[in-house]
């Protein structure tokens, strides 16, 4: 009869930011390893708040399933001697898979003939095979740090208690020095009391009258609830949070809103230092107007309910009253000072020993900047230099370098100072917009003027990170170059804007040459290849097209894409067999050649037809020419018509065709050899223009191996 499983670890409270990891890890170990047990089950879920982690599994078979296997023994020779009786080989073999020796049976394999064992595994009962399991996936979760308390395992808090249940029965499951029990533990101050879980199936409901929604889903429900009703009672809405949601979520068994209040005055400091300052600790939900302008109230979500809430609203006034203390008096401080003198402060905030100070990387950024402007939207040249400027001068602003929650404003409070002390517009938005995105789902910027500025900003992070010798590895980011890089590549495809960065690389490479840091690129490329190839995949291209449009030209997401599509257009169809073997029989016979007459074969082809020993040679070179320069007509374009040049290339196909058919390439005559090489070189090199086509397979619709 099929039954409930209901796995339970108690501990002290855990961080927000560990139990959704937790609880997807839980129900990844529970269903590989009851797959792996053969156990069939319904249903399962996992289900968490900050004092306990739960696995509920539903219709759990009362044994595994049966199994039959073959288990392949020794040699029938060595298995049997000459008179056909048993060794002691073949009876330790039936013995250990648990058969009779009399039911091993004889199969022939390319090696000779062997011994084969058909097992008839029916299976342990539930009960046998749970404990272990059970066990096994409690000891498993990992954490980002985790506690030693007692010398029997780690985890993330010290664990209290374990429920180990199926159907009515206690499961003899042992952990971290506990014996697993139905005992857990109500609400730590609605209900402070140890209590029996009946069966599974009430595990919910029992917590629910201890104070506890152990359902993270119905809790988050709860909350969202308990701050739309709060926000509406003084006339406003809260501001949209999700993550934040989730995160109070993750801090509460028992949800209970309290609304509170601020004075009116902190409301002329700039909006997000003052959600920031509710947020970014306290986890406080903002409240607004219809109008998006911030009301004097906020939302706390305390984990309780009954007496205290006045005492608790009291609390919160009075810490969050000190946050907008400390931040109005950083904003009228730094106000003072002005943009301009915290500019001139970055002199002293070094950025890396390596690459030298804030400011350091501030005048880069103004001339990088203002290069992107001058190639892609020359009318912003002076709101980008201008932005450039500012952009950083945040970093020496008391707001910021105060290490407390504010810190998180970078960008976006260097906006808010810079619009308090009169600038542009087009400058306020390229200031805010610099520092997007910061993560693959993170808005990208809105103007153009941010979105050069966020270019030369992440340029300016991995150039320089290069040039200080940071490794970027599977798991190491030194400064975000891995990030930036990814930001760029997003930047680029999604907006739809042409720019060759390893260009870019290299000149902004100069600027550090001047500065006299030595170290150059090295590195770089394979690092760039990397960012674009993922963002491509992102975009569904195939890893062989990517490789193969990334072995040439990789600079230019954008381009790389384009070139991307027109392949993956052309492999769909017979076409893409021609052009594969057109190229395929000239890139062959080239790798035949011995660096003598390759390099041999790159002297300049005389344009007479008589320079040539036979008509195809000349055909070749000719059809090479007119097709190279069409190449080049098109690569000339803004937006390159890629499966035109596909086309110009396929055309090759039966002059290729006849002058191998003509012709021995490998002569025994150094100068034709050279001469012929050379001409399938020229080949080659047109080709190469728009992919390195060997990474890819011949026939259309395959992958490559």
């Amino acid at each position: 009869m099929a039954e409930t499983l209901l796995l339970e670890i108690g501990c002290e409270e855990l961080p927000a930011g560990v139990i959704d990891p937790a609880l997807l890890a839980l129900e990844s170990s529970a269903r590989e390893g009851l797959k792996s047990a053969r156990m069939a089950f319904r249903s399962l879920r996992a289900a968490g708040t900050p004092r306990r982690l739960a696995l509920i599994v539903e219709g759990v078979a009362d044994r595994q399933e049966e199994q039959l296997r073959e288990v392949m023994g020794p040699a029938v020779r060595v298995g049997f001697d000459a008179n056909g009786s048993p060794t002691n080989a073949a009876r330790g073999f039936a013995k250990g898979a648990g058969v009779p020796v009399e039911s091993l049976t004889r199969v022939t394999t390319p090696k000779g003939e062997y011994l084969l064992a058909r097992v008839h595994d029916t299976g342990k009962p539930s009960r046998e095979v749970l404990p272990a399991l059970l066990a096994a996936w409690i000891k498993g979760l990992a954490f980002p740090k985790t506690m030693h308390w007692n010398s029997t395992g780690r985890f993330s808090r010290p664990v209290r208690w374990i429920v180990a249940l199926l159907g009515n029965d206690v499961l003899p499951v042992q952990a971290f020095g506990i014996e697993a029990g139905r005992r857990t533990r109500g609400h730590r101050t609605i209900a402070p009391v140890w209590f029996d879980i009946a069966s599974p199936e009430r595990y919910a409901a029992e917590l629910l009258t201890h104070g506890v929604v152990v359902d993270r889903g119905e809790r988050r429900a709860r909350v969202s609830e308990l701050v739309r009703e709060a926000a509406a009672s003084c006339g406003g809405t809260a501001v949209p949070d999700p993550e934040l949601v989730d995160e109070v979520t993750n801090l509460v068994e028992w949800p209970e809103a309290v609304l509170g209040r601020f004075e009116e005055r902190f409301l002329a400091l700039p909006r997000p230092v003052v959600v920031t300052a509710m947020r970014a600790h306290q986890r406080y939900f903002a409240v607004e107007a219809e109008s998006a302008r911030l009301l004097p109230h906020y939302v706390a979500i305390r984990n309780g309910r009954g007496e205290g809430a006045q005492s608790i609203r009291r609390g919160t006034e009075m810490v969050l009253r000190a946050r907008l203390e400390d931040a109005r008096f950083y904003w009228e401080n730094d106000r003072k000072v002005g943009l301009e003198g915290k500019v001139r402060e970055l002199s002293g905030i070094v950025w890396h020993e390596k690459l030298g100070s804030i400011h350091d990387r501030t005048l880069r950024l103004e001339r990088l900047a203002g290069e992107l402007a001058r190639a892609i939207a020359p009318k912003s040249v002076g709101v980008v230099t201008r932005a450039a400027h500012l952009c950083k001068a945040d970093l020496a602003t008391e707001m910021i370098r105060s290490g407390k929650e504010f810190a998180a404003l970078e960008g976006i409070v260097g906006a808010e100072y810079a619009a308090a002390q009169g600038e542009a517009a087009e400058v306020v938005s390229a200031i805010r917009d610099h520092i997007r995105p910061q993560g693959p789902d993170d808005p990208l910027p809105e103007s153009v003027e941010g979105t050069l500025l966020a270019l030369a900003d992440r340029l300016d992070v991995i150039v320089g990170g290069f040039r200080a010798g940071l490794e970027v590895s599977g798991s190491q980011d030194p400064y975000g170059l891995r990030r930036a890089g990814n930001g760029i590549v997003r930047i680029l495809l999604e907006k739809g804007i042409r720019l060759d960065v390893e260009a870019q690389a290299r000149w902004l490479g100069s600027l550090y040459d001047q500065a006299g840091i030595p170290e150059g690129l090295s590195g770089f490329v394979e690092f760039w290849v990397q960012r674009v190839a993922n963002g491509l995949e992102g975009r569904g291209v195939p890893y062989d097209t990517s490789a193969a449009v990334l072995a040439v030209r990789p600079g230019d997401p954008l381009d790389a894409l384009a070139r991307a599509k027109a392949i993956e257009e052309i492999r769909q169809t017979t076409d893409f067999e021609g052009l594969m073997i057109g190229y395929r029989r000239v890139a062959n016979i080239l790798k035949t050649a011995s660096p003598e007459d390759i390099a041999g074969s790159d002297q300049p082809l005389a344009e007479r037809a008589e320079a040539f020993g036979d008509k195809v040679e000349s055909d070749l070179h000719l059809a090479t020419k007119i097709a190279r320069q069409a190449v080049e007509t098109h690569l000339q374009a803004q937006a390159p018509d890629y499966p035109a040049i596909l086309r110009h290339l396929l055309e090759l196909r039966p002059t290729i065709d006849r002058f191998f058919e003509a012709v021995m390439v490998m002569s025994d005559d150094v100068s034709a050899r050279r001469r012929r090489l050379g001409l399938l070189e020229a080949v080659r090199q047109t080709f190469i223009r728009i992919a390195e086509f060997s990474a890819l397979p011949i026939a259309p619709g395959q992958k490559s191996v």
